[in-house]
């Protein structure tokens, strides 16, 4: 079972995403403990250079995207008034689960329709 993530846990994060929308938190440093439900952007005064948060398809992973402008690659972050944030382009992890999906007003979005292979 090694790098599998339990299909159950899959379908119960899946589930908590559709119920309750990824919404972006502003932090100075990388918290210790991450949310499910949280996109950590992390910077100061409004500037931020990396958002963080754990894999959707439920292996716990931790996410790390660059937003620094002149990155290569980076993504870029948008938040809504309600605090509802997409991330721009899609995500896809080359290593462990492989997942790759986009996040757009809070929802996750598998790519293709797939779900992360374990």
């Amino acid at each position: 079972m090694s790098g599998e993530v339990p299909w159950l846990r899959r379908q119960l994060v899946a589930f908590r995403r559709w119920i309750w929308p990824l919404r972006a938190e502003e932090v100075e440093d990388l918290p210790d403990e991450f949310g499910d439900d949280r996109v950590y952007l992390i910077g100061e005064d409004g500037l931020w250079w990396s958002a963080a948060f754990t894999c959707p398809c439920g292996c716990e992973a931790v996410i790390q995207l660059s937003l620094v402008p002149n990155d290569r690659p980076r993504w870029r972050a948008e938040v809504a008034e309600n605090g509802v944030i997409s991330l721009f382009p899609s995500v896809w992890r080359t290593k462990g689960c492989r997942s790759h999906f986009v996040v757009r007003d809070g929802k996750i979005r598998w790519a293709r329709d797939e779900q992360p292979r374990p």
